[in-house]
């Protein structure tokens, strides 16, 4: 887990981590709204991850707190302790947010080996996201929005350099084609209590019924061991 706050001491941070052996590093979901992943000061870092191959995650509940919303804006309680189940069902959008600054803003196009990854958010949320980004980027007026040099859009960078895990999401396997088979893992998030343990077969089987077996490979594992180069 880094803190980005001082770009010099997280790209140390992130060097240790990789001579020590470690594959990947956790950044917050959602940063400060002063500190949003479409600014220039970002830019080593990035390069270090790039450079490094450490996939960088993005994970549900890490998003920072702003003065304009709050302290309840990190978290899903409200005021008086007890789940904030409107904020659960649409906890996806802090990290639909930062992909979108950073895709839009070309951080991908700059650093075409850097992969981001969501983390524990689900999935299906993933085929609206992208035909928006998309529709966006090609039908909105454009002042002063930044343009890709390369012939390229955004859903062509987020197919290259996202991926998402997921738990038991059947409605983003029934549009793994749209979201792409090559960006979606699955895992189980044991031992939390939303993990799958002890029905991780039974409900991989359910879900994953409709996939061809190399589908299913990738998903399950594939996926996995080439984003962290598991080798």
């Amino acid at each position: 887990m880094l803190d980005i706050d001082d770009i010099g001491s997280a790209i140390r941070e992130l060097e240790r981590c990789a001579k020590l052996g470690l594959v990947g590093a956790m950044i917050s979901v959602y940063p400060a709204e002063d500190k949003s992943y479409d600014r220039p000061e970002y830019e080593p870092f990035w390069a270090a991850a790039e450079a490094l191959r450490m996939p960088l995650s993005l994970h549900i509940v890490t998003n920072r707190p702003s003065a304009q919303s709050g302290e309840g804006d990190g978290a899903l309680r409200t005021l008086d302790g007890p789940l904030d189940y409107a904020a659960l069902a649409n906890v996806d959008r802090w990290v639909r947010m930062s992909l979108a600054r950073m895709i839009l803003s070309g951080v991908f196009e700059r650093h075409p080996q850097l992969q981001v990854g969501s983390i524990e958010q689900e999935a299906s949320w993933a085929s609206h996201f992208i035909e928006r980004l998309d529709y966006t980027y090609t039908q909105r007026p454009q002042t002063g929005g930044y343009r890709y040099g390369e012939d390229l859009l955004p859903s062509d960078y987020f197919h290259r350099n996202v991926f998402i895990s997921f738990q038991e999401d059947a409605v983003a396997l029934r549009e793994r084609q749209f979201i792409g088979v090559d960006n979606l893992l699955w895992g189980s998030d044991y031992p939390h209590a939303e993990s799958t343990f002890p029905r991780s077969q039974q409900i991989l089987a359910e879900i994953l019924s409709d996939c061809t077996e190399e589908e299913k490979a990738k998903i399950v594992g594939g996926n996995t061991a080439r984003i962290y180069d598991l080798g």
